[in-house]
């Protein structure tokens, strides 16, 4: 990664408080050099705003939602000045309508936009008929410190869910590799202790939050991100299915520690997890193809007198783990090479 993005990884908190100091004051600036009536709603719209926006991937999601829910909460809140003043019960009761109808799009397809429908019906309509002056105001001052906040979250030191996603995706690698290691030393000694996995649950949930910001960063490579995290999940599935289960109380149990090669094998492929978690790191990416994983290649020992027994099924099915989780972390490994190939173009 560039250094940029070392930073802005490490400091994005730092940054985000940034990037509304900056939009604050420009947007004071602005109220105070041009002595905008009302000005305090536009502070009001920067920190709803940004609040709700710390990536580029939000920023591109919700902009089109903000700016269309603010104009037709505008059109509708000012048409309400149309009713005739001796008439002022029937503008409060139109506002608690059409307030109550973009309520009930919040749940639907849209629901950010209608919300913002919803407030800025109550910006403009909610100070009553007489309040026309200063509902105009309101619109204009809510319009322009929304663009003013969106272009400071975009190119004010922004912050990108993609990068987010992929030191995610390389903390979850490193992560990986280390449950992995520790379940083959332990079963190796013959001590072997269950591993709880809560912590790459945690980092995969963290992934799927960011997911729709990514995409919308992604360009032509969205499928590939969704791919990314799907193979991960299926990785995971794997992984806590090795680390959790009692193999030591296995019927096949001696089975496993018997087989020749098996746990240099496993722990090549723990090697190769931290190996690619750093190459992500640096987004230089060499891709690891089945034939070069040595666990794929190991053969199940069978003396010719042996017959099939229940321990097979253990046994059997703890090798169909570990080459799962090979087959799924060489594709894992091609996918991402695509990717990063497909951003140095």
């Amino acid at each position: 990664m560039r250094y940029y993005q070392h930073f802005a990884l490490k400091y994005y908190r730092f940054l985000y408080v940034f990037r509304v100091f900056i939009a604050l004051s420009l947007i004071q600036i602005l109220i105070r050099l041009f002595d905008v009536p009302y000005g305090t709603w536009a502070l009001i719209t920067a920190v709803t705003v940004m609040g709700t926006i710390p990536f580029i991937g939000g920023v591109l999601s919700k902009a089109k939602q903000r700016i269309w829910g603010t104009v037709i909460g505008a059109g509708l809140g000012l048409s309400l000045y149309l009713i005739p003043t001796q008439w002022n019960w029937l503008h409060h009761v139109m506002f608690i309508g059409i307030t109550l109808v973009a309520m009930y799009f919040t749940q639907k397809k849209y629901a950010y936009a209608a919300l913002v429908v919803a407030i800025t019906i109550v910006v403009v309509a909610g100070g009553g008929p007489e309040d026309f002056d200063a509902a105009l105001w309101r619109t204009v001052n809510v319009l322009w410190a929304g663009i003013v906040a969106i272009l400071c979250s975009i190119y004010v030191f922004p912050s990108r869910a993609t990068d987010h996603f992929f030191d995610l995706v390389s903390q979850f690698l490193a992560k990986s590799g280390n449950f992995y290691h520790q379940h083959n030393q332990t079963l190796a000694m013959g001590m072997f202790t269950p591993l709880e996995t809560q912590e790459l649950l945690k980092l995969l949930d963290q992934q799927q939050e960011l997911l729709p910001h990514a995409l919308k960063e992604a360009g032509p490579n969205k499928q590939v991100i969704t791919n990314t995290l799907l193979i991960e999940k299926r990785m995971y599935t794997m992984i806590d299915t090795l680390v959790s289960t009692s193999w030591d109380t296995q019927q096949g149990q001696e089975k496993i520690s018997d087989m020749p090669c098996l746990t240099q094998a496993k722990e090549q492929l723990a090697r190769r997890f931290a190996r690619l978690s750093r190459q992500i790191t640096r987004k230089a990416i060499t891709p690891i193809h089945k034939n070069e994983i040595v666990i794929l290649h190991l053969l199940p020992h069978r003396a010719p007198h042996d017959q099939d027994d229940t321990s097979d099924i253990s046994y059997f099915g703890y090798l169909w783990l570990n080459r799962e989780l090979a087959r799924q972390f060489s594709t894992l490994s091609q996918t991402l090479c695509k990717l990063f190939r497909y951003q140095e173009q």
